[in-house]
């Protein structure tokens, strides 16, 4: 049966089966408390078994009173047993009684509720970056800490500690620690595959050209490789960054009768500037697309489980279609996606057609402006300088991209946090409670200075 932490106005109690219901203000009086009881009954237990023992080991053997004692000789029940105390009509020494099981029974108690309290403030043994705590080499020796966990590693690893048992908010390792995933997507046409390329400084292996320019496949392009082709079987390293896809296509099949979308593809790319990216290049939406299950399913999972997305638009094919405009009405602008005004001229721009377009992905009444959307002008023989200027000013958002991704997924986790903590149940529900806590006040917390534990190296989150 489940035990469950109650919380109240920021108070969390624990069950009366386990402690009593204990106000976390109260907290540290009652396990001082129990602390000196432990010590008690363990002292009581120890002296009145260091008199059986005594008794027990008394040479000459047997005496009057280890004649009734003789039993217990050899058995663990001496643990239990207290020097005998009364004696009968015909003056023997009665058989000892029980009175030490009673302190056993307590010590294990007391134990058990301070370890309940003590263990929460101890780092999970398979969270522990190896290296970095006692608790961390321990877990690397028996092979139940990863030998590459990193701090942002152990923190997802704490967060899915916590979120256990809601399977559906827990998340890949690599997704609190890995890559920014960033997709380019849009209408057909736009010019999204051309982009990827003039960001990497070259056209990825498999990027389409003329006679059939229009990218018909979901491209996860992986940079910092080896190598400059489709990523290798063998290339697991390459391969983990471009596992959503595989995610998605099982939300396909799930929803779609068991069809799943066959045009996918993973790319190596030799860039090493973008070596903590992975772009998605996706095919240009079209209008049969939002009939057609698969498609559909595909492009809005995928841009829902990314972590940003450029919408690449531009005035030769500016209609946006409104199921297409659905996928983002959501999203917030600047933090989820943003647009890119391709093949921009001054004097073909149509701010007005543009702010038209937008209203569809926007359920607020916010107005774009040319000083708020990225322009990247069209890159011919009169204005080259202004698209190597745009591209250069695309390469240097990369940072600010990245960290904006990064407190991005820190605001998920919190949220979810803050949504479940009251539903957090199970033996070790206080343990998991308190590391909750930890990771909403600090861990998570953009506001507050990462927390410094000053016993860290004892796996101690103090």
């Amino acid at each position: 049966m489940p035990v469950a932490v109650e919380c109240e106005e920021g108070l969390c109690v624990l069950p009366s089966l386990l402690g009593g219901g204990i106000p976390r203000p109260y907290e540290a009086p009652f396990v001082a408390l129990w602390a000196a009881l432990l010590y008690y009954h363990c002292s009581t237990w120890r002296n009145n078994y260091g008199r059986v023992r005594d008794e027990l080991d008394r040479s000459p053997w047997p005496s009057a009173v280890a004649a009734s004692m003789r039993p217990f000789r050899g058995s663990l029940l001496r643990f239990f047993v207290v020097h005998p105390v009364t004696k009968n009509s015909s003056n023997q020494w009665n058989p000892p009684p029980f009175k030490n099981a009673v302190h056993v029974l307590l010590v294990g108690g007391y134990a058990f509720l301070l370890a309940l309290h003590v263990v929460p403030f101890f780092t999970p043994l398979h969270c522990a970056p190896e290296g970095s705590s006692l608790v961390g080499k321990f877990g690397a020796l028996l092979n139940v800490a990863s030998p590459s966990s990193s701090s942002s590693s152990s923190l997802c690893c704490r967060y899915n500690y916590a979120m256990r048992d809601f399977e559906a908010h827990q998340m890949n390792r690599n997704y609190c620690s890995g890559r920014v995933r960033v997709a380019f997507a849009g209408s057909w046409s736009t010019g999204k595959t051309y982009l990827i390329g003039a960001l990497l400084g070259r056209n990825y292996s498999t990027a389409q050209s003329a006679p059939a320019p229009t990218t018909d496949k979901f491209v996860c392009v992986v940079a910092g490789a080896p190598y400059s082709d489709p990523v290798r079987s063998d290339d697991y390293e390459r391969r983990r960054h471009c596992e959503i896809m595989e995610h998605v296509n099982d939300v396909v099949r799930s929803g779609c009768g068991g069809r799943a979308m066959a045009n996918v593809l993973d790319v190596a790319d030799e860039n090493e500037e973008f070596g903590d990216f992975v772009f998605f290049d996706m095919p240009g939406w079209q209008t049969e697309y939002g009939s057609d299950c698969v498609y559909r399913t595909f492009f809005r999972q995928l841009i829902e489980k990314v972590d940003f997305t450029y919408v690449v638009w531009d005035v030769n094919h500016g209609k946006i279609e409104d199921q297409f405009a659905e996928f983002f009405q959501n999203k917030a602008r600047g933090t989820n996606y943003e647009l890119i005004y391709n093949r921009y001229t001054r004097d073909s721009s149509d701010m007005s057609f543009l702010n038209q377009q937008y209203a569809k992905m926007s359920t607020g009444q916010e107005i774009l402006s040319e000083m708020y959307t990225a322009r990247v002008h069209e890159n011919n023989t009169h204005l080259a300088t202004h698209f190597q200027d745009d591209v250069y000013r695309l390469r240097s958002k990369r940072k600010s991209v990245n960290q904006t991704v990064h407190d991005n997924r820190k605001k998920m986790m919190k949220e979810n946090l803050i949504l479940h903590r009251d539903k957090i149940s199970g033996i070790d529900s206080l343990r998991r409670l308190k590391i909750c806590d930890r990771l909403i006040e600090e861990d998570l917390n953009l506001h507050v200075e990462p927390r410094g534990y000053r016993w860290q190296w004892l796996g101690l989150e103090l």
